[in-house]
């Protein structure tokens, strides 16, 4: 997860109207304490005063309106964290306190990034398609039950192809079809997620939490991590620490 831009107060005034440019699959998430109306992806949204709203941006720019007769407090965080949801998706049904929390300086940064790990995890999950559970195949739902239950253990993609009795290249394109990421990914996301607690609560070392979250290589661990979180683990352990001493 990469943040790029914290907002933390804006003002618009009444009929005001500001733009931004986005990287395309960036989300941003945006509270503000007045009704606005937001534009993205030729599409438009109206978020009230008491109600978050956390979008994707696929293309064009995003841009926010203010909608009532008084001048409205703008928050927002901009970030990349490598997931691509569905066609203009924008959702209010989230966990707002880690994004809440790191706009109001109220938790350690590398907590609120954890939170907000946990909170966008739920838009991977196959309950997020609940609504079309029944097009999707149900060997797929077996299979992420699998890789939640077993990700610390060493899993290929042939492991996983034969656990669903397919070719693997069938399942790969299968699952990223259904899921936006692939089965690898997922099974990554999961250890990196499980490997920051470990870096944040144990004191095991970097090679002994490469290898209780499913790695033998310590630097493929290092690598995945950085590719995940833009830092090594030695790197976010420090900065945990540091965080932590200045609470």
């Amino acid at each position: 997860m990469k943040f790029k831009t914290i907002i933390r107060d804006s003002i618009l005034f009444p009929g005001g109207f500001v733009k931004w440019s986005l990287c395309k699959y960036d989300f941003i998430f945006i509270k503000s304490d007045e009704v606005v109306e937001v534009g993205f992806n030729r599409t438009d949204a109206k978020l009230s005063g008491e109600t978050a709203g956390l979008f994707q941006c696929s293309y064009g720019p995003f841009s926010i309106r203010a909608a009532s007769n008084r001048s409205v407090r703008i928050k927002g965080i901009t970030f990349s964290c490598g997931m691509i949801l569905h066609k203009n998706f924008f959702t209010t049904d989230f966990d707002q306190a880690p994004f809440l929390a790191m706009l109001q300086e109220s938790a350690p940064l590398e907590a609120c990034r954890s939170g907000i790990l946990k909170a966008m995890e739920n838009f991977n999950l196959p309950q997020q398609q609940q609504g079309n559970r029944e097009r999707i195949d149900p060997r797929l739902i077996q299979l992420n039950r699998y890789i939640r239950t077993n990700y610390t253990a060493p899993i290929t993609l042939q492991d996983l192809a034969d656990f669903v009795g397919v070719h693997p290249t069938y399942l790969s394109n299968t699952y990223s079809k259904v899921f936006k990421i692939s089965p690898i990914f997922y099974v990554n996301q999961l250890r990196m997620n499980a490997a920051k607690e470990l870096l944040i609560q144990s004191d095991k070392s970097i090679n002994e939490i490469a290898h209780t979250v499913g790695y033998n290589s310590v630097s493929q661990f290092s690598l995945i991590f950085k590719r995940f979180h833009s830092k090594t683990p030695s790197a976010f352990r420090r900065e945990s620490m540091e965080s932590r001493e200045t609470d």
